[in-house]
This record gives structure tokens, sequence and C-alpha cells, in this order.
């Protein structure tokens, strides 16, 4: 609240005479604060209306309209005479008078308070006239006009995707004064946290989702050591109290994102084949109910190898995380036997552990509710597949049926021999498609038969076709444009001078020096360098003592083991039957704690020629990098 201010007004002597003296005193009239005392109290008195203040034995008030700063009507509040204040202006006193406090509802209902811009206001009454003057620094008025002080706002939530409304709420006290204009700003309340409010589910709740900062964030870089990713910074609402009446300035919009649902895949294995899979979805602030629960392989002809359980996990909103996998007899332990009889009756089908249930509940993280797992924001976009093997109980003599032979393929460029095969007789096997340099096969595997008199042979065909000039790696330096009039000979030598070169570079890990070329020379610019991870369109390439240079700018270049050479192409790759695929980042490094899982496709925006030796790489993620001889290009 605003502080209310008296103004002493002194004897006014003028040239000739004296002017009447005004007693002055500090007395002020009532000031209303409560919205119950916007009613009048007592004889009810107008500025500029003739009364005889003598005649008056009662207390009284005085009613003002009061505005918005809009110029907008609010409401009339009344200034309250007490007994004291009526004797000071029967002496000829001038009084302090608190400007009231408005209240009133805007126009859909919610609460606003205004209190006056006018703190400098003073009354007197003149026994000539017989008439009540309200006085703000000196100037007589008989409006006054408000600002907002304290109110509520309307805040509609609206699914962005459909823009449909789910939800309205009154949210209090938020239109608060400030002593900054630039802290005119309130946070808005999560539907969660409002009561009998919905869940917005398949939608992240009301809050400001930045998924480029969570696509680059890391948290090795971070200040603190959280490795919890922010889903929940709150949404701000900035405000203008100048701009608020009735009808203006206290409703607002904040829309819900569409979230990606979490999904779990089950996947069940005998003797490495694949017996049983499922997957399972739940949309976030949702749920997955209990599952039917699969026959798994009969304990007596299998028997489950617990050292080999296997899970990983893929976050779409942090792609750059990878896949993390974990295996082994102790991940085994803590999803099952940890976990067996948490979920009710569902805990065995037929007295066998149910996997299914018992997985979902575990990997999730959850706590089970009517039977139901809750969905909460950690698993939104997340895809975790869990492996169970089953092993055959195989008695020690049973004969090896297993052949190693040569598959023949039938191609359009002529038959394709894959040497040293080996598959059991009698059964289906994949076949990988050999590569051609410079060719896309249409197939990665084909389906070969294992031949009772120990030959593979294969009925399918397959189908080379040359691959994309774009995405050969690019020339360190263009052969057909170079100054070939300084190096008649054609060796590496320094020319001193540029050559048109078309290409793409990006920056690592730290900002790149940038060089000006002059006099044949190149100097360091100490005012200007490109920022870590971002990409740069070169024109010219010149080579100087040996080290290479790149054009990103006019006159301003970088050495070419600040940067790596890349060409922008999108394309498929997938990870070949091995257990982990490792993953690089963009200075040619290991990544040693994540890596890809076996038999899986992943998209690549870029293929990147990295490190000294520039080696072939698909991007998969903002810092990881797979090397192309681990993948097969589809």
């Amino acid at each position: 609240m605003k502080k209310q201010t008296t103004i002493l007004l002194s004897a006014l002597v003028l040239t000739g005479f004296y002017s009447p003296i005004i007693q002055t005193t500090n007395t002020q009239a009532a000031i209303v604060r409560d919205v119950n005392d916007m009613v009048p109290s007592g004889k009810v008195l107008h500025f500029g209306e003739k009364f005889e203040l003598s005649d008056l034995k009662e207390e009284a008030c005085i009613p003002i309209k009061a505005y918005a700063e809009t110029g907008q009507y609010l409401e009339t509040g009344y200034v309250k005479l007490n007994q004291r204040n009526i004797w000071d202006l029967k002496a000829g006193k001038e009084i302090g008078v608190g400007a009231p406090s408005i209240y009133t509802k805007s126009n859909w209902g919610g609460h606003l308070e205004y209190e006056a811009l006018n703190v400098n206001l003073r009354m007197t009454y003149d026994n000539n006239t017989k008439t009540f003057t309200l006085f703000d620094n000196g100037k007589p008025i008989t409006t006054i006009t408000c600002e907002v002080n304290e109110g509520s706002a309307r805040i509609h939530y609206v699914l962005k995707d459909t823009n449909e409304e789910i939800y309205t709420h009154e949210q209090e006290q938020v239109l608060q004064y400030k002593d900054f204009p630039s802290e005119e700003t309130f946070m808005v309340e999560p539907l969660r946290k409002i009561y009998d409010a919905p869940e917005p589910v398949g939608y992240f709740d009301a809050y400001d989702m930045d998924f480029e900062a969570l696509a680059n964030w890391n948290p090795f870089e971070s200040e603190d050591d959280e490795d919890d990713v922010d889903f929940d910074s709150p949404i701000i609402k900035k405000y203008n109290r100048k701009e608020i009446d009735k009808d203006h300035g206290t409703e607002f919009t904040v829309y819900l994102e569409k979230a990606k649902p979490y999904t779990i895949n089950f996947k069940v294995y005998l003797d490495n084949k694949p017996y049983f899979s499922k997957k399972v979805t739940g949309e976030l602030h949702g749920t997955i109910p209990l599952q039917d629960e699969p026959k798994m392989p009969d304990s007596k002809v299998a028997t489950l190898n617990k050292n080999k359980t296997a899970m990983s996990t893929i976050n779409e909103y942090v792609p750059q995380l990878g896949t993390s996998i974990q295996t082994g007899s102790v991940l085994h332990s803590k999803i099952f036997n940890q976990n067996f009889g948490k979920i009710g009756a569902a805990s065995t089908v037929d007295g066998q552990p149910n996997f299914l249930n018992t997985g979902i509940y575990a990997i999730s993280g959850e706590s089970l509710e009517d039977g139901q797992v809750f969905v909460n924001d950690d698993n939104a976009g997340r895809t975790t597949t869990l492996e169970l093997y089953y092993e055959s109980n195989q008695a020690d003599e049973t004969p090896d049926t297993s052949v190693i032979a040569d598959v023949t393929i039938d191609s359009n460029l002529g038959k394709q021999v894959v040497k040293d095969v080996t598959g059991k007789i009698g059964e289906d096997i994949k076949v990988t498609v050999p590569q051609k340099d410079g060719y896309v096969a249409d197939k990665t595997t084909v389906i070969a038969h294992v031949n009772p008199d120990g030959k593979i042979t294969t009925e399918e065909k397959v189908t080379y076709t040359k691959k994309n000039t774009s995405e050969e790696k690019p020339g360190n330096n263009n052969q057909n444009n170079n100054n070939q009039t300084d190096n008649p000979n054609g060796n590496n030598t320094d020319s001193n001078l540029p050559s048109h070169y078309n290409g793409l570079v990006g920056t690592m890990k730290k900002p790149v020096d940038l060089y000006d070329f002059n006099n044949g020379q190149m100097t360091k610019n100490k005012q200007r360098q490109l920022a870590d991870h971002t990409d740069w369109k070169v024109d010219q390439i010149i080579t100087l003592k040996g080290i290479k240079y790149y054009r990103v700018a006019t006159n301003e270049w970088v050495k070419d083991s600040d940067i790596y050479r890349y060409v922008a192409q999108k394309g498929i790759v997938n990870t070949k039957d091995v257990e982990v695929t490792y993953l690089a980042d963009v200075e040619d490094k290991l990544i040693n704690n994540r890596g890809l899982a076996a038999n899986t496709a992943w998209k690549y925006d870029r293929i990147a020629y990295l490190g000294t030796n520039e080696t072939k790489y698909y991007r998969v993620a903002t810092n990881e990098f797979v090397k192309a001889s681990d993948v097969i290009n589809n």
C-alpha cells in the first residue's frame, strides 16, 4: 500500500493586503479499507454542494468517482468524515484526506482492488460558499484516478495441438503491486496444484517446456550434480497494470504441449530366437493397466538365463544421452526378485512368476495404484526394452547339426558369395548382404535355408543402386579449381592464393579462433571467434606453411584442426548383431558409458569426417557419432 503524505499550507502574504489564514491539521478523514465500507454512512454530502456545516450533527460521507488509468469508470468510493474532521473543518482548518481503495469485479467476475494515485489530498470547507473542496497538490478535483494494487487473473488452459480449452481457473492475488514495472509478472499454477482440476492426460502440465534446452542438456557440464532433466519450469505471465480495468488485462491463456508416450517393449527369446514380444504404451499422466501374461517357455524343457537379462532405454526428449544398456543377474534380481508379490494376484501365472507385469512395474520406477502404473513426466518420450533369454535343457550327447558353407546370392551385379556361413540343418537363417563400394543394396539381409546335404541356399535376389554422390566424402581441396599455374607439378605446396571450395564445417567443444588473411599471412583476430557446436558454410581454402585454412566469412578463416568437415545428408543406419555399438563425440573420442543396441535402426542427419584421419561417421544425436564401419547404411 502506498504511504499517504500531507502538505501543510502556510499563510499566504500578498502585496498590499493579507489573505484569510487557513489553519492546517494532520487529522485525516477516514480511509475506506474494506469492501463493506464502500457504502454511504451518515449524511451524504457532495463536493460543490452548498451545505451549512454548523447544521451537521452526525458523521458524513462524500462520494467520489474512481477511474482506472485507462479512463474506464470503476466504482464510487466514499470519503468519510467523523466528528473530529467536522470540528476541524468548522474551525477553518484544512484536513488531510486518505483516498479510498476501490474494490470491484472484472467483466468475468474476478476480484480487482485499486488504490488512488492521488496521494496528497487535502479538503477544506469554505464558510462563504458553504461548500467542500478537495485538492490534489493544490488543484481542485472531483474524481480520482486509480491503479491496480491487487487482483486475480483468469487462466485458460488450452491443448496446443487441438486448441481445446480443458479448464478455466481463477488464480487469486497475482496482480499484486510491485516496486518495479519489470516485476509485473506472476507464475501460472500448474493443473496438478489446483484442487478438482483435471489431469491433462497425454500432455505436459502448465510448464514452460524448452525442448531445445532439453535436447542440449549435458549432466556433466551442469553446475550441480543432479542428473534429472527439468520438466517443470514455471510459466511466467507479464502484465501492465496501467492497461488493466474491468474489461482488459486480467485473462491469460496457457498452451499445454502434447507429450510423446512412454513405450515398453517386452521380448522373450528361446535359444536366442524370438519367442514372444509385446509393445505396451502409456500416455503422460495416464496409466498402464495390468497386462495379460503370456505363456512363458516351460521350465521343464527350458531354463531362464538370468545373467542375460537385458534392459535398454532411449529418451526421445534427451537424445544426447543415447541408449543406456544394463545386463546381468543383478539387474534381473533388481527388476524381478525384489518386486514379486507387489502387484497382487497378478504376481504369478500357473505357478510361474509374472514377468510381464512385474517388469513393467519395476522398470517404470512408479508405485502401483489400483492395479495400474502411473506415467510421470520423467517417463514421457521414453522407450525401454526388456529382454529375457531362455535356453533349452539339451543333453550333452545331443548331436551337433551345424554346418558351415558359402552362400551365393544372385544380384544385378552378378553372383555375390558370402563365405563361411554357419547354420543348423533344417533351419532358416539370416545372411548379411555383401556391401559394394559406391552402391546401396535394396536389403541388408536375405533368408537362406540350411539343407540336409550341408548346402545353404537362398532364393532371394538383391538389387544394387549407385549411391547418391552427395554422400561421398568432400574433397579436402578442389582439384578442378586449384591454382595449377602456381603449382604446375600438382604437388601439395603452399600457393599463398586461395582456391574455390564449397563445403560445410562444424566447430567442436570450444570457441574457434578466426584469422585475417593479409599480405600472404594469417593473423589471429582478437575480437571475434566462432561459437562452439555451430555450423558454417565455407567457400575458399588455402594452405600456408602446411596448414589448411577455410574461409567462413569475408576475410575470416579457420584452421582445419579447429573444425571438422561434413556433408548435410539424412538417412538411416542399422547397427550390426553385436551387443553394443559404441559412439564417439565430435572430437573422435570414445563415449564409453553408453552405446547403441544390437540390430536397431537410427536416423542420422549428417556424414562427418572426424579426427586427424578424417574417419567417416554418421551423426545420430547432437554430439554423438557412430563410425560408418560399425553400421549398415540403408
